[in-house]
């Protein structure tokens, strides 16, 4: 009978001392943390990352007594960011991606940046959204029609006749233009005009 009370009291103490009431083992990728085994209930370990890892989460956890760490396990992410995407019809320079490197954006020609032009890698994270590369809307009116209208607002500029007739002259020969395709711009702006105003 005694022999089998001894008994009974190792088994408790076997069990009392086995994983029952335990935590599991901690993990973290690039990291290390501080605790001593076996990690009992109401423990707290801290965690720390490698050289050139940042912690992402809380620094500690705890074991509690459903065998559950609270708050959960933090990880350890690079401080190098990764490789940014090229934005439609554009493209960034910059090598390099570490941690303090800075990209520059650009647009293909006929195309403008819209956002900011520079990048940089901060703690594994770009500091910004990248920028888009919006089409540049083609002038409403055709090159030739606007240097014609620059030239007829010398009449405008000037109340005396001759020197307004010869600043449009000038700037007649600056764009290239002749009084036939002058003449032939009026005419095609007063027919448009008219089929406008007629029913």
């Amino acid at each position: 009978m005694f022999f089998r009370f001894v008994c009974y009291l190792v088994v408790v103490r076997l069990i009392s001392g086995s994983d029952v009431g335990h935590c599991p083992d901690p993990v973290l990728l690039h990291g290390k943390f501080s605790f001593r085994w076996p990690v009992k209930a109401r423990d707290t370990i801290t965690f720390t990352c490698n050289e050139h890892y940042i912690l992402k989460g809380g620094n500690w956890s705890q074991c509690r007594e459903d065998h559950t760490w609270v708050p959960p396990f933090p990880t350890c992410k690079s401080r190098d960011c990764d490789p940014p995407e090229n934005p439609a019809h554009g493209y960034y320079e910059g090598k390099n991606f570490n941690s303090g490197s800075i990209i520059t954006y650009h647009c293909e020609d006929r195309y403008r940046l819209v956002g900011t032009q520079e990048q940089q890698c901060i703690d594994g994270e770009w500091n910004g959204a990248p920028p888009v590369c919006e089409l540049i809307p083609e002038a409403s009116k055709p090159a030739r029609q606007i240097a014609h209208e620059k030239a007829l607002l010398a009449f405008q500029e000037s109340e005396e006749l001759c020197k307004a007739v010869e600043n449009f002259m000038q700037r007649l020969k600056e764009n290239g233009s002749t009084m036939e395709e002058l003449k032939h711009s009026l005419e095609t702006k007063k027919a448009e005009l008219e089929a406008t105003i007629s029913p």
